[in-house]
């Protein structure tokens, strides 16, 4: 009889429960194959006299047989069934023995690992199987259905006697392996794991036991782990070699993969390959397709790999797809996983990948190959260049690991090996990270008349200090017209427009034009970053938040924490200068999340100061003093950073009634400002700042001579800057003068959309009505103010009034016409309640969620009802619906 099946599906459990149940009427006899003795001579026979006691005198026979018949079999080919191995009288001597050895019993000869079994021992067995009909011996042998058959001569006379007979032994059925999980976890499962294990025994039990141990379970799967794991491995070693090395191939090239293929890269017949995948899908751990049943099997085999064994197979399927012209993409994969590309080829297959992968922003598999191609190829400026390339990626994730290039380049331009925009690439990174003497030495190295033209009007905007490092550009010199239209020199000079001379109408259209045209990227992100910084710092708030909200939500849809960043934290400095504290507060605390701050570097001070001019205005004092542990680089009072910084930290002073701390932040600011041509009020109002102090330090001529210099350097038309500047004029004139100053800074600052700046004006309003005996004025301003106030959370405002002494609706009602009010729709009064405290249309639109369309004709109706003609005659009464119109 010969036992049959795959590896581990239950052959030799089989085997040796009928060896036991024999051991009652016979004298059972037993050996095993063994791959490491498969040409010993006659060593599977010597095990069965091994097996059961013999008697001295037939052991002395036996012996002396057994040497015989290996010297004889050691003359002969041990693979070779054509020989004859050993001498007929061995063979005959031996047989006879095993039927003494019985003593008149039954004999029962049962030997496992037919396949490994030495072929003079295979003589043995045919001569025993020859005597079954005329002798009581009955033999039993077990193999393995795999690529190593027993040898065919000896097969072919077995199947011939006719008492042969063969068992199959088929892996479990779902039924049969509910039987097996009944008693130990939910037979429910038994579908799924017939599925996972393919009914082998081994990995049925591996699956019950992973199952049993596991904290938590899927719901309809069982719980699959490493024992799992470790019984495919076990399955693989138990087989033949070529079984582990097919499941080797496979576990490294994939699902899918033709014969062929894994016939090339094994250096195996293709049958033998066809084979083992029949005999790996019969025992469980392949499907019928040749794929692995569960992912852990996948993980356990390569697992077990030695680390050289599995780079050289990645290394070997690289170059089988290349020669079959496969995808740059896949080579690559197997390429980066080999941790070689040592090929003619590999920089070229690796850069392309890195291409590919970005487009579908896939950044992890773009920085691997680019990681590796720096570590082979051999040629300095490519070399370089993709250094630069895999920084900017690094960048997108998480800039203080990009930092890790920065020597490799430093290194590489002082050798000449860098160039061009990749050179005004490495200059911002030193930059950022505050390494101004590395910049400086590049900035002297940088050539090319466009790129010093760039980075000489960036440095202009950024880092002031720097900007005479950049060589001196020939009077002559002409820009070619690509160079005209890069969006680095658009932005660049937007930016350097606005903050030099003001916002003009060439600089908004300019800056508008980039972020129109410019599509997110690592070399895109300066120069959007630029051209929102243009529209900031320009007043025009209405135009950069949209555009701002767009690229904070590709950066994070295209999960890049290194763009999410920067562009949360211009969200942030949009909703300071429009008072909208929590929102300040909230993408100031993201942009600090998102970044570490030593990835933040210098530019910390910009995040940094938005949060801290929000708790400040918002009365989270304790918050704030606790955001000055947090240090600084000192590099960041160089640069325009710091400048905000310093700024925030002098109203923080201010907050807390530390005047000269809080007026030599200020002037300190100022001083930087002026020596580096940057002196904008739009950009960090310093002189208003300083007025304020001064105003509380009793110094009105001081506070007085600053704000004139500060109208007098804002071009015509209204402004945000204009309004601040309106409202302290207004402190430091005289009281008759005062409402009709805090009334023009009220509507500047109700067009620019600042609310925190509108609700102080209206504040000052109030005072003043109050002073010139004007006590429903007075009323309705501080109403107005408390509202605005409150909308925006300016805690600190809010205490300045008793609310029990504001106008109640019934006193409001009497100053705006009550049936007017009552007149108007619920969606009517909803827009114009919130139009009343400041919120622009787009601002009304968004929380109401209507178009901006809707909210023009909405107050087009609430004016025609209400008799007024401005947003600003708008009635306080209706105010008193904004926390549920809001």
């Amino acid at each position: 009889m010969l036992v049959a099946g795959g590896v581990a599906t239950g052959k030799t459990e089989l085997l040796y429960a009928f060896a036991e149940r024999a051991a009652e009427r016979a004298v059972v006899l037993t050996a095993t194959g063994s791959r490491v003795e498969r040409t010993l001579p006659l060593g599977v026979v010597s095990q069965l006299f091994h097996s059961v006691a013999v008697p001295a005198g037939v052991w002395e026979r036996v012996t002396g047989l057994l040497e015989e018949g290996m010297f004889t079999a050691a003359l002969s080919d041990p693979e070779s069934e054509t020989v004859e191995h050993v001498r007929a009288n061995v063979v005959n001597g031996l047989c006879s023995a095993l039927v003494e050895v019985a003593g008149g019993r039954p004999l029962v000869i049962v030997v496992d690992d037919l396949q490994y079994v030495d072929v003079p021992s295979l003589q043995l067995l045919l001569f025993l199987v020859r005597r079954v009909r005329t002798a009581r011996v009955g033999v039993v042998l077990a193999e393995g259905v795999g690529p190593v058959q027993a040898r065919p001569l000896f097969h072919g006379e077995l199947t011939r006697q006719a008492r042969f007979r063969r068992v199959q032994v088929a892996p479990l059925t779902e039924a049969g392996v509910e039987r097996l999980l009944s008693g130990r976890i939910d037979t429910g499962l038994a579908g799924a794991v017939h599925r996972i294990s393919g009914g082998n025994p081994l990995l049925v039990r591996a699956l019950v036991e992973d199952h049993e141990n596991a904290t938590t379970h899927p719901a309809g799967r069982p719980a699959v782990g490493k024992t799992f794991g470790r019984a495919v491995v076990s399955c693989l070693r138990r087989g033949d070699p070529v079984l582990l090395e097919v499941a080797r191939g496979l576990a490294v090239t994939g699902p899918d993969t033709p014969v062929t293929v894994l016939s090339q890269l094994l250096d195996v017949e293709t049958d033998t390959v066809a084979n083992a995948l029949e005999v790996l899908a019969w025992s469980g751990i392949l499907t019928a397709d040749g794929e692995f049943r569960h992912e852990q099997a996948v993980a356990a085999v390569v697992e077990d790999m030695p680390a050289r064994v599995l780079a050289d197979l990645h290394h070997r399927v690289a170059g089988l797809l290349h020669d079959r012209g496969e995808p740059a993409a896949a080579v690559a994969r197997h390429l980066v996983a080999a941790g070689r590309a040592d090929d003619p080829w590999g920089v070229q297959v690796l850069r392309e990948a890195a291409e590919q992968a970005l487009v579908a922003d896939q950044v992890q598999p773009a920085v691997d190959c680019l990681e590796l191609t720096t570590k082979v190829c051999a040629d300095g400026p490519q070399r370089a260049s993709i250094t630069t390339q895999l920084s900017g990626l690094e960048w997108r994730l998480n800039p203080a690991s990009g930092a890790r290039h920065l020597n490799r380049l430093t290194a590489a331009m002082r050798a000449g090996h860098l160039a061009g925009a990749d050179a005004s690439t490495l200059v911002r990174n030193l930059l950022w990270h505050g390494r101004m003497d590395d910049a400086g030495d590049m900035l002297e190295l940088l050539d090319g008349a466009e790129e010093q033209h760039i980075t000489a009007l960036w440095l202009s905007a950024s880092y002031p200090t720097l900007r005479n490092r950049v060589p001196p550009i020939e009077p002559h010199a002409q820009l070619a017209p690509a160079v005209c239209s890069d969006p680095r020199l658009q932005a660049a000079l937007a930016l350097t427009t606005v903050l030099t001379h003001g916002a003009t109408e060439e600089a908004i259209s300019g800056a508008e034009q980039v972020l129109q045209s410019t599509r997110l990227d690592a070399t895109t992100l300066e120069p959007l970053k630029c051209a929102l910084l243009a529209l900031i710092y320009a007043d025009r708030l209405d135009k950069a938040a949209p555009w701002c909200d767009l690229l904070l939500q590709e950066a994070a849809a295209r999960r890049a924490p290194g763009w999410q960043a920067p562009f949360a934290a211009i969200r942030a400095e949009i909703c300071i200068r429009q008072g909208d504290l929590p929102q300040a507060e909230r993408h100031a605390r993201a942009a600090l999340d998102h970044m570490s701050p030593q990835a933040w570097g210098v530019a910390i001070g910009v995040p940094l100061a938005t949060l801290l001019m929000a708790t400040t205005a918002m009365g989270k004092l304790e918050d704030t003093a606790a955001l000055f542990t947090q240090p600084v680089p000192p590099a960041m009072l160089q640069t325009r950073h710091g400048l905000h910084y310093l700024h925030a930290r002098g109203h923080y002073h201010l907050a807390t009634n530390r005047l000269h701390a809080a007026l030599g932040d200020f002037l300190y600011c100022g001083e930087l400002m002026r020596a580096w041509d940057l002196d904008l009020p739009a950009l960090v109002p310093w002189r208003t700042s300083a007025a304020e102090v001064y105003l509380r330090l009793g110094k009105r001529d001081q506070a007085r001579d600053l704000v004139e210099e500060q109208l007098g350097m804002l071009a015509a038309g209204p402004s945000r800057s204009r309004g601040i500047s309106l409202r302290l004029k207004a402190a430091t004139s005289e009281e008759p003068h005062r409402p009709a100053l805090l009334k023009d800074a009220v509507d500047q600052l109700q067009a620019a959309g600042d609310r925190l700046e509108l609700a102080r004006a209206l504040a000052d309003l109030s005072t003043v009505h109050q002073a010139l005996g004007e006590p429903s004025r007075a009323r309705m301003a501080a109403r107005r103010a408390w509202h605005v106030a409150k909308g925006c959370r300016a805690e600190t405002l809010l205490p300045n009034w008793n609310t029990e002494e504001l106008p109640t609706p019934v006193e409001q009602a009497e100053v705006a016409d009550a049936e007017a009010i009552t007149a108007l729709s619920e969606a009517e009064r909803r827009v114009a309640a919130l139009a009343a405290v400041g919120h622009t249309n787009r601002e009304i639109a968004g929380k109401l969620y209507i178009t901006v369309s809707t909210v023009e004709q909405h107050l087009t109706r609430v004016y025609r009802k209400l008799n007024v003609n401005r947003r600003k005659d708008l009635p306080a009464g209706l105010q008193l619906t904004i926390a549920n119109s809001a």
